[in-house]
């Protein structure tokens, strides 16, 4: 910079690539935000032009020139600046005529996109209702929500009677609880295990989250490891309906659902059916009823209700026993309710019809809803697998799946008895060899570009849930049964990353408001700006400056550095920079996830730094003490929080504030308004805090403590903030989201 001269092409002569870079033709140079309003972006060196204008006519006739001088936004990781600026012509503008203008020390040059010349070029022409340039649809709505984060394990308690009877490790790995319905699943399915536990009982809400169940204590002798994952504590559907006002008077417009379909897990990331809501959120014996949902009787993609196929056993069955798949004899390969992977055989649950309703109540009150889609892998207990496990090499779907060796395989036959086809197919779990995410067996991979898991996934992902029973979308969305759009969970781990790109076609394709967020952790440019697969993302880079800035204590460099007000401005800049401006909009800029420790407890962890990290932060040295207790007597703490006049909660109300009035869609997981706290998993998917409940006094988990014992519950002048923050953001839309 300040030398005149301009640096073009590269120091390669063996490559083409060049400094100076504008496509008309890539969403990331050219982005039509309306009729009107564009946004225009050049790319130089970094530090090698001083000032960068855009030279426009919009008309050829008149030739009327309008200059507007560009932003720069520096890519330090890369080593390139980027000059941008959004203009709004005030009317629609069908043609575009431009250059750029470069200036350094005096000099002038001159880029259309093809030529950098010290004179005047030709201007680049541009057709702006051509089919050439990219459109990037995000519905207006995802950049006006205020998210709600539910894990619904976790949330609200509404119907005792589909709790939990069993957790992921299945029935056989426990003896059948008396105070259960055991009988809400064949008897045999009982202490198979190898390594039999003991009976099965949920946590108890309000505990201390330290208190272990019986099976938790005795399946830890042996191991080295909590059991606290695994633990279930009966949040379900109803209790998120009975919440529905809660979050109206906290100012909530969208909603973010963890994982509801068919899962033994608490946190359902491992589905054992994506057809169908899982029974211990909807309910686990049904009830003949159909909770006020009409299903179009020409909807080819699921017509009948469960009340049809079962008739006068509708009041009496077992969910549980109805979707497991049958292993052999004339119903092999079909559930009890007689779906196959075949879209016209498939029926809505009583779980399902829930589900439905509690979509709708949520439309009626002006609330959004996505699901979570985890498309990636399934549990190993899908019905898909589970029918591979049972035939082997030869079934029709082993291509769905990853797998290897098949060498010690036992076939599944029918003059087998229902219980030596359970005792086989778990057996098989560990007779076969397959590839599994994380290296969890658990956790078994699909194969993303077999073609029939493609588009059973896609039926799936329109015509169930997007659509709803009524096989349609409604004109008035608040009258609307199907869900509004996908939260993506690993997306960046299919091996066919083509998938999305025809999966945006068919969501897209389905509603013209949908919405697809991803769970992409870093600089998610390559996914985006492509404008084929996702229209936004998680916005955890956003968390990781905001706690640099508000939360770090170090002058040292690296993760825990403090920084400074012009670093925070410049590295939020730089991160403005990856995405096209609809995306920025729509980002959801969340406190945390599930995924993470809770921030109110990550401002006194100041010394673990901007790092997100999905480890068991509590047994590597963790402060999970209350964070108004907090102490410099811990090493992760580097504040007398107790004694400080300042207090945690200041902080996290102070980035509060940033996160309602930054560009992007504040996120809150769930109780975070109530000043929940805890590490990572299991610590931060605690049962949410109600004031309706007495809960007992927690002892701090920390490794290193006083043996402080202090009290949970609401924090209610917190939740009055955040209601009176949202209230203010959503008074003044245009001044915080454009």
């Amino acid at each position: 910079m300040g030398t005149g001269k301009f640096v073009y092409e590269a120091i390669d002569k063996n490559t083409n690539l060049k400094a100076i870079v504008h496509k008309y033709d890539s969403l990331q140079y050219f982005n039509k935000l309306s009729d009107s309003e564009y946004e225009f972006k050049i790319r130089t060196q970094m530090n090698d032009v001083e000032r960068a204008y855009i030279s426009i006519v919009l008309h050829e006739e008149d030739n009327y020139e309008m200059i507007y001088e560009l932003e720069r936004y520096q890519d330090k990781t890369n080593g390139f600046d980027y000059f941008e600026r959004i203009i709004n012509f005030g009317k629609e503008a069908k043609k575009l005529l431009y250059y750029f203008i470069l200036e350094d020390n005096g000099t002038r040059a001159y880029f259309n996109g093809t030529t950098l010349s010290y004179s005047k070029p030709k201007r680049l022409v541009v057709n702006t209702t051509s089919k050439d340039i990219q459109l990037f649809n995000v519905p207006n709505w995802a950049k006006e929500a205020i998210w709600y984060n539910i894990f619904p394990d976790r949330f609200y308690n509404g119907n005792h009677y589909n709790d939990p009877i069993f957790n992921e490790f299945g029935p056989e790995a426990f003896k059948p609880n008396i105070l259960h319905e055991q009988n809400f699943v064949e008897e045999y399915k009982w202490e198979k295990s190898n390594n039999v536990i003991s009976h099965f009982d949920r946590n108890r809400w309000t505990s201390d989250f330290r208190e272990q169940t019986i099976w938790e204590k005795l399946g830890e002798r042996e191991i080295d490891y909590s059991l606290k994952y695994a633990r279930m504590y009966g949040g379900d559907l109803q209790g998120i309906k009975e919440k529905i006002p809660y979050m109206k008077e906290l100012g909530i417009n969208a909603v973010w659902l963890n994982p509801v379909f068919f899962s033994y897990q608490n946190h359902k990331y491992g589905a054992n059916d994506f057809r169908h809501i899982s029974p211990d959120f909807g309910t686990i014996k049904t009830s003949g009823e159909t909770h006020g949902v009409e299903i179009n009787r020409n909807n080819k993609y699921g017509n009948k209700s469960y009340v049809d196929v079962l008739g006068n056993k509708a009041t009496t069955s077992s969910e549980l026993k109805l979707l497991e798949v049958n292993l052999k004899g004339e119903n092999r390969g079909k559930n009890g309710y007689g779906e196959t992977e075949d879209p016209a055989t498939w029926v809505w649950t009583e779980s399902d019809l829930i589900m439905v309703d509690l979509i709708k109540e949520f439309h009626k009150n002006g609330i959004r809803v996505i699901f979570d889609g985890v498309f990636n892998h399934s549990s190993s207990e899908h019905w898909t697998f589970n029918m591979v496990l049972a035939d082997g090499e030869n079934s029709k779907y082993k291509d769905w799946y990853k797998f290897t060796d098949f060498g010690q395989h036992v076939q599944i036959t029918d003059d087998m008895s229902d219980e030596q086809a359970f005792e086989t197919l778990i057996a098989n779990r560990k007779r076969t060899i397959y590839n599994a995410w994380g290296g969890f067996d658990s956790l078994p991979e699909f194969n993303t570009f077999n073609q029939e898991y493609k588009e059973y996934i896609f039926l799936i992902s329109q015509e169930k849930w997007m659509y709803g029973p009524d096989g349609k979308e409604s004109e008035n969305w608040m009258e609307d049964d199907g869900i509004d759009g996908w939260r993506l969970d690993v997306p960046n781990c299919l091996e066919n990353q083509n998938f999305w790109n025809e999966w945006r076609e068919v969501v897209k394709g389905s509603k013209k408001d949908s919405y697809i967020t991803a769970e992409l952790w870093g600089n998610a440019s390559g996914d985006i700006n492509g404008g084929n697969k996702f229209d936004t993302v998680m916005n955890y880079e956003w968390l990781k400056t905001v706690i640099g800035f508000f939360i770090n204590q170090s002058r040292e460099g690296g993760v825990r550095y403090k920084l400074k007000a012009q670093d925070f401005f410049n590295e939020l800049r730089e991160k403005r920079t990856w995405y096209p401006y609809q995306a920025l909009q729509a980002s959801q800029n969340l406190n945390g996830s599930h995924d993470t420790d809770r921030l109110y407890s990550r401002i006194v962890n100041d010394v673990i730094g901007r790092n997100l990290e999905e480890g068991k932060q509590l047994e590597k040295g963790y402060n999970g003490i209350r964070p108004d207790l907090a102490s410099n007597n811990h090493p992760n703490t580097t504040i007398d929080w107790r004694n400080s006049p300042i207090k945690p909660k200041d902080i996290l109300k102070l980035i509060s504030i940033f996160q309602m009035t930054y560009i992007g869609a504040p996120m809150l997981f769930y109780g975070d308004e109530v000043g929940m706290w805890g590490a990572t998993d299991p610590y931060c998917r605690k049962p949410m805090l109600w004031k309706e409940f007495l809960y007992d006094n927690e002892k701090n988990p920390s490794h290193i403590n006083q043996n402080e014992v202090y009290e949970q519950k609401v924090d209610s002048d917190l939740f009055e903030w955040y209601k009176k923050l949202i209230r203010i953001r959503l008074e003044n839309k245009n001044t915080c989201l454009w």
